[in-house]
């Protein structure tokens, strides 16, 4: 054996080998050099912990349990328990406004608050002028609509110590919609209004400010309870509000909307805030269809806050809201949310400040951030000037002094790459797993989004791989480059955002995009950081490429060239990329993990090119700049959003075809901080994200879309008529509804074959009503007798001029009715006593009274809807028209459509016998599918219908 063949007798390779052993690191400098280089294990490991960490840190703040503690002082202890109590006794039964149990509800509540305010001489209890706050008025809708209503909220006011404050409201509605025993919707907003009363009851002294209350009726169908306290002599005293509300079914209570930034900033004043200005843009932009009282408060020009409780929507409004599936933290959160607001806009003086001002608001570990629209407009404002000149004339002075080579095919392959990816993903979604599964986001909305994401970050790094060979592209610095590209889209948005909030700050249309500051802010912050390095860099790139060819050819000849198959180290190879790309600020990839002689002996030779790549950690800072904060932004944002409205997808087309963008848009926003770093993510990582997309599209192709935890929302109203036939009508998404339905007993019992008896039509949105005929008559009517009868009086007529009808409406314990009138003909309605009332010329336009016996509404350009409510049972529906016939109509009728409503589901009691009150519900309760639920399509859950012709 010679010397060449054996190194180790070798007296010169014993001396580099002594001196490599010399210069080897010592194992602390080689851990950090491990863990903070821009190796590909390190880079993979750091996105795998940031990705658990975000899913982590998300999951604990939006966490119920693990944010909201019960309180440990006896007296809230007891508070607590008290209005556990309440809730569960208002809950007992569906409650609705034509229900015998909303008259208990309302007893009781009547009398918990004579015991709570009883021998306290500066709080009053009135109720709603003693039943005689009776309103008419017309809705802002198309069609024009006119309701009349007869209020029974409950009224309490604490006076204050200082009589010259505004007062300050609360309220809530202690009305549920008939399937639904409101324990959400909205008992625990009236528990804890009682629970504040109960709270200022046992103070040695009185608040410094007035504090009214306002336990409203009849919120479900047109916010009517808010509306008649608006016709109260005590609002004229109020200037702010908070209105406490259920959009869900438990959880936790979120703060919905704000009328102005100046009243959102006390909101950091409760002990457990949780909030987003998503919902608020959400509310504005009319993704969410339902509406609560907060919106008459703000319309009348009060300034307030809207607290509610929001997800999910499929139990809301169902029987599934009730006690059993709520937590006691639920309702502790927003009691305690509620005292601490009223406490402070009790004893404080509130200014004006920011009551301009739409708010930009979130929370996090109940710590509560606001900012009003103008001062974020001037900071973005600030963002997008700055940064542009900062940024560009570091990257002029870079590209110009060669210390960064880039071209316009480096600057354009990322876009590309990025609409690339974006169309095949959308056509996976909306092709693939759309047709595959319809509903299933409505279940498992986070599925899709993993799944989306995958594919996007493969798709991703195949398209750039080809497209970087095809256009033999070389970036010095693609992570850099990917940077500024992505803050140039950002600086792209904030434009938008802040041109939106400049130009639409009533609309609230743009107040939850403040995150996109924040990202925006970043990002920009990275790019300059990496422009400032390569702007100081006081090696020219010129050289530095010298060096890596020298370094490159040596390798070559030595065999041993890493990313030329040589080495070791094929598990940290680039994302489905096996070359290796030699830039300066990226440093070299997992150098020396296998020990390579070549490498150290390249290292000797290029002391330059070894200095930069072991002290190249830039990389580090610009992945903790970018990548953590924006991506748990992103992530949070997009599950705030898809948890409350993933739900609207079973009530129309447009809902789910929202749902599906914005899976798409929240799986696009995720990828989008990793960008810059995605040729640096390891094979391993590639297996993950396969797998990933594979189990995904596996579970999405097979698993049901509703379950018991998830269900199915349906709505129902039977129709009866006067000969006693009956059908009922099922509404909901096309598609769904027959199979549930179709083996009713009812249904195979009434025909020979169900399909025979079950008929289905599709309607606007998506969704269609299927009807079927029942022998199943409701028990809340009375049998043998007419359900609706009408009595036409005094009737004036002239073909020239204003007719006059007065027309008595009997129902038998009935509270609301509707009439549809055929066109516009109608132009004024008299309720009430209709002798001694003035000629048509002499009524005023819009709502008038007199003496509150008689009321009023004229509107000349013609009314479609009356919507009657009343409190008497039995009493009739005395009505008159002023009405003017149609220019082309020569007979001089009157024709409209009455419709009554019955929603009591308290069993009823007929010839010693308990009945069901509406066999028919039940009967779909106790047959159907353990996956659906139920809620009523209109204001009852009956219907009888019948046509006049005046």
């Amino acid at each position: 054996m010679t010397d060449e063949d054996d190194g180790s007798l070798s007296p010169g390779n014993h001396r580099r080998h002594t001196s490599a052993k010399k210069r080897q690191p010592g194992i602390l400098v080689s851990a950090l050099r491990s863990v903070f280089g821009y190796r590909k294990t390190s880079l993979s490991l750091f996105v795998i912990t940031t990705i658990f960490v975000v899913v982590l840190v998300s999951y604990i703040d939006n966490s119920l349990l693990y944010t909201v503690d019960l309180p440990l002082d006896q007296v809230e202890k007891k508070l607590v328990d008290e209005t556990w109590l309440d809730l569960q006794l208002i809950s007992q039964h569906e409650h609705p406004y034509g229900s015998i149990a909303n008259d208990e509800v309302h007893k009781y509540l009547e009398n918990r608050i004579n015991e709570l305010i009883r021998g306290i001489d500066y709080i009053k209890y009135d109720n709603d002028l003693n039943g005689t706050n009776k309103i008419l008025f017309e809705a802002n809708s198309k069609p024009k609509i006119v309701t009349y209503y007869e209020s029974n909220n409950l009224l309490v006011q604490i006076e204050g110590r200082d009589k010259t404050l505004p007062a300050f409201l609360l309220s809530a509605h202690f009305d549920s919609v008939p399937t639904s025993y409101g324990v959400t919707d909205d008992g625990m907003g009236v528990a804890s209004l009682l629970g504040v009363l109960s709270y200022y009851s046992k103070q040695e002294r009185q608040p410094k400010r007035t504090i009214i209350f306002n336990f409203n009726n009849n919120e479900e169908f047109g916010l009517f309870g808010a509306k008649a306290f608006t016709y109260h002599p005590w609002f004229k005293k109020v200037k702010y509000f908070l209105n406490l509300e259920g959009t869900g079914a438990g959880g936790k209570a979120i703060l919905f909307r704000g009328t102005d930034y100046g009243i959102v900033k006390y909101f950091s004043k409760v002990r457990f805030p949780y909030a987003s200005s998503i919902f608020q843009q959400g509310f504005s932009s009319g993704l969410v269809h339902s509406e609560t009282d907060y919106v008459v408060y703000k319309e009348a020009g009060l300034r307030g806050l809207d607290l509610a409780f929001y997800k999910p929507r499929d139990i809301y409004h169902t029987a599934e809201d009730n006690i059993k599936n709520i937590r006691v933290q639920s309702l502790w959160h927003m009691l305690s949310n509620a005292i601490d607001f009223t406490k402070h806009m009790a004893e404080n003086e509130i200014d004006d400040v920011g009551s301009n001002d739409s708010a930009m608001y979130t929370s996090f570990f109940n710590n509560f951030f606001a900012i009003s629209s103008s001062q974020l407009i001037m900071l973005n404002l600030f963002l997008i000037l700055v940064f542009p000149i900062l940024n560009g004339l570091l990257m002029f002075y870079s590209v110009k002094s060669r210390k960064w080579v880039i071209t316009w095919t480096m600057v354009l392959v990322l876009p590309l790459t990025i609409i690339l990816a974006m169309f095949v993903t959308y056509f996976a979604v909306t092709n693939g797993f759309q047709e595959m599964n319809q509903f299933l986001p409505s279940s498992k909305p986070l599925l899709l989004v993993a799944t989306t994401t995958s594919i996007l970050l493969l798709l991703y790094s195949v398209f750039s791989t080809i497209l970087n060979r095809i256009f033999h592209v070389a970036s010095t610095d693609p992570k850099l480059l990917s940077i500024i590209v992505i803050s140039f889209l950002y600086w792209v948005l904030l434009i938008y955002t802040t041109n939106g909030l400049a130009n639409n700050a009533e609309s609230m249309a743009h107040t939850g995009e403040l995150f996109f500051t924040i990202l925006f802010a970043l990002q920009g912050t990275a790019s300059f950081l990496g422009l400032l390095g390569w702007s100081l860099s006081g090696l020219s790139r010129k050289y530095l490429e010298e060096e890596e060819e020298e370094g490159e050819e040596e390798e070559e000849e030595e065999g041993g060239g890493r990313g030329r198959g040589g080495g070791g180290g094929n598990d940290e190879e680039p994302l489905l990329d096996g070359s290796v790309e030699r830039y300066v600020s990226d440093g070299d990839d997992d150098e020396d993990e296998n020990g390579d002689a070549s490498g150290r002996r390249q290292h000797d030779k290029n002391p330059v090119k070894h200095l930069v790549q072991h002290f190249g950690y830039d990389w580090s800072l610009q992945y903790l700049l970018t990548v953590p904060v924006s991506l748990f932004l992103i992530y949070n944002s997009g599950w705030l959003v898809l948890d409350g409205v993933n739900k609207t997808m079973q009530e129309s087309l447009s809902g789910e075809t929202f749902v599906y963008g914005a899976i798409q848009v929240f799986s696009f926003s995720l990828i989008v901080p990793l960008i810059p770093f995605i040729h640096k993510l390891n094979r391993y990582m590639v297996f993950i994200l396969i797998a990933v997309v594979l189990f995904g599209s596996a579970i999405i192709s097979i698993e049901e879309p509703f379950n018991e935890q998830n269900p199915l929302k349906l709505r129902l109203l039977q129709t009866v008529n006067d000969d006693q036939s009956s059908s009922v009508e099922v509404f909901g998404r096309e598609g769904v509804i027959y199979d549930v339905i179709s083996k009713l007993p009812s249904v195979v019992k009434s025909s020979s074959s169900p399909s025979g008896n079950v008929k289905c039509s599709s309607i606007a949105e998506g969704n269609e009503i299927c009807t079927y005929k029942t022998e199943l008559i409701p028990n809340i009517l009375p049998p043998g007798a007419s359900y609706i009868d009408i009595k036409i009086t005094n009737s004036k007529s002239s073909s020239y001029g204003i007719n006059f009808n007065e027309v008595i409406i009997k129902a038998p314990k009935n509270r609301m009715c509707n009439l549809h009138f055929r066109k516009e003909e109608v132009k004024a309605i008299v309720i009430g006593n209709t002798t001694d009332i003035p000629p048509f010329k002499q009524i005023p336009n819009g709502y008038s009274y007199n003496n509150r016996k008689s009321h009023f509404y004229k509107d000349i350009s013609g009314i479609e809807k009356l919507f009657l409510n009343k409190l008497d049972w039995e009493e009739p529906y005395n009505l008159a028209f002023y009405w003017l016939p149609s220019i082309n109509d020569d007979s001089n009728l009157l024709n409209f459509t009455i419709d009554c409503f019955w929603a009591d589901l308290a069993p009823v009691s007929r010839n010693n016998e308990t009945l069901s009150a509406i066999p028919a519900y039940e009967e779909l309760i106790k047959y159907t599918p353990n996956y659906v639920t139920w809620a009523n399509k209109d204001r009852g859950l009956v219907s009888v219908s019948k046509s006049i012709a005046i």
